[in-house]
């Protein structure tokens, strides 16, 4: 087990090609990664299932939680597999949009005929397109403006231009055209994630909580079996109905990429806001993804805006921060997830469990730490930060256990003692939480839970192995006993013995 380094807000990572060559992926566990992200859109399931073994073996030498979580193409139009895999725009050319098919068979080996085509992998976009519509590639970086629309294909001028890559999205925001949530694609992904048996799945363009619904309605029907949904916030309509959404979901990401050419981009730091403190208000962990620190796709340092973006999130409330083109196809893979951890270790030093507390009192919203479902939760928080107990403690059986607690950030470690490995690596993912898997889980592979008190020696073991606590520190115990007739919530504060059991 490496040494545990603990910090609030965790790490998702992009895998790709920059990820594949040995020992990357162990040294991006080493660096702070807690999340896997798989998109779909690119590769295909040979590939995905390569890296996603290769997290989970890496994961368990190294001792470390690990979530995976898979990204579903959704309705989104791409460009099609360029020759060199990408081509570079430059502003006044002339280009044309033409259907994949067509760009194969009538290009072939010509390079000169190829530079001024970009194949496009769904060919129901082009005759959709109007002239004088603005088309948006590779999350709104270039700008195309539709000239001329013939049979053979769409005539664009390059307004701002730039480097475009195989599969970059396309966008269009005054179309109208809109696939439902999931596509017959989707459905192949979700399948293949049910049976790599991963923790998330990010549904892609949730319009409406219908969206979701459909998605969950594809999943098996034993609970253990189904993924968590994470709602991708990246469509305007999605920002009308966001409140039924997150309620819907289990978890939410601030997809800036595509939320930025849907929606006006000088709002997208009060969108972002605003979608984050939705996740908090009903405790769903929300990621906050796109461009983080792009500088060090090509470049070893970041920018100092970029360290201020990732602060900011930090400070919003994000649960996580992900990097994408940065460790899928980035030239410093490492290096960006070193520096992101860094600065998340700095903004952390300011963080106040009263900046929690006024942000959840301040929304007018069921989760309000005066609901009485919330006050033991609220309660073990509060307790904690007043003793300065070293962590708080809790054996979960459910993902909405831990939640019940992590949705008001506490300062201390919140030590998550979970009778599963899908609920162990799936708590990687939340805010705050060091997620440990309970003896009887590791024992038999699936494991029943343990009792409080064998939970509570697990757990002070662990902290002062990791330097976490000494012998002496006081920790608080949130557990729940149950049966037929009553339940009955327990808060005990209680002292670390030498053998880091309980005294």
């Amino acid at each position: 087990m490496i040494p545990h380094n603990w910090q609030r807000t965790k790490i998702v990572c992009t895998l790709g090609p920059a990820t594949d060559p040995p020992g990357v992926i162990e040294q991006l566990i080493e660096c702070g990664m807690d999340v896997a992200r798989v998109n779909a859109s690119h590769g295909g399931h040979a590939d995905h299932a390569r890296r996603i073994e290769r997290v989970r073996n890496a994961a368990n030498m190294l001792g470390q939680p690990v979530a995976i979580l898979i990204d579903l193409p959704g309705p989104k139009f791409r460009i099609g597999d360029l020759p060199d895999n990408f081509y570079k725009l430059a502003e006044g050319e002339m280009i044309t949009l033409i259907a994949e098919d067509s760009f194969v068979k009538e290009v072939g080996g010509n390079a000169e005929e190829r530079s001024r085509l970009l194949p496009v992998r769904d060919p129901e976009l082009l005759p959709a397109l109007r002239a004088g519509e603005s088309v948006f590639l590779a999350d709104g970086s270039i700008e195309l403006c539709v000239r001329i629309t013939a049979a053979a294909g769409v005539h664009c001028e390059v307004i701002i231009g730039g480097t475009v890559r195989s599969g970059s999205g396309i966008n269009v925001p005054e179309s109208v055209l809109s696939e439902m949530v999931p596509t017959d694609d989707d459905r192949q992904h979700l399948a293949f994630a049910v049976a790599q048996e991963v923790e998330w799945v990010g549904v892609s363009f949730v319009q409406s909580a219908g969206d979701l619904a459909r998605v969950r309605a594809c999943l098996p029907s034993g609970a253990g079996e189904r993924p968590l949904l994470m709602a991708k916030i990246e469509k305007r309509q999605a920002l009308a109905d966001l409140d039924a959404i997150v309620e819907a979901s289990d978890g939410v990401m601030v997809a800036r990429g595509d939320l930025g050419v849907e929606t006006d981009l000088a709002e997208i730091p009060v969108v972002q806001k605003r979608i984050i403190a939705a996740a908090n208000a009903r405790g769903r962990p929300v990621i906050t993804a796109t461009q983080m620190l792009e500088s060090m796709v090509e470049r070893e340092h970041p920018t100092r805006a970029e360290a201020t973006d990732v602060a900011n999130a930090v400070l919003d409330g994000t649960d996580a921060v992900m990097l994408s083109a940065e460790t899928a196809i980035g030239r410093f893979p490492v290096a960006a997830v070193r520096f992101l951890a860094r600065v998340l270790a700095a903004t952390e030093k300011g963080y106040s469990l009263r900046m929690a507390y006024d942000r959840m009192r301040a929304t007018d919203i069921p989760s309000s730490p005066d609901n009485p479902d919330n006050a033991l939760s609220f309660a073990a928080c509060q307790l904690a930060a007043r003793l300065g107990a070293r962590a708080i403690v809790v054996p979960a059986h459910t993902m909405a256990a831990a939640l019940a607690i992590a949705r008001f950030r506490p300062q201390a470690p919140l030590v998550v003692v979970a009778s599963s490995m899908r609920l162990y690596r799936s708590l990687a993912l939340v805010r705050g939480v060091s997620p440990l898997l309970s003896i009887a889980a590791s024992d038999t592979g699936t494991g029943t839970g343990t009792g409080p008190q064998a939970c509570l020696i697990q757990a002070g073991e662990w902290l002062v192995a990791q330097g976490l606590a000494e012998p002496g520190d006081q920790v608080v115990l949130v557990s729940a006993s149950s049966s037929a007739c009553e339940r009955a919530d327990t808060l005990r504060t209680i002292r670390l013995s030498r053998d880091g059991g309980t005294g």
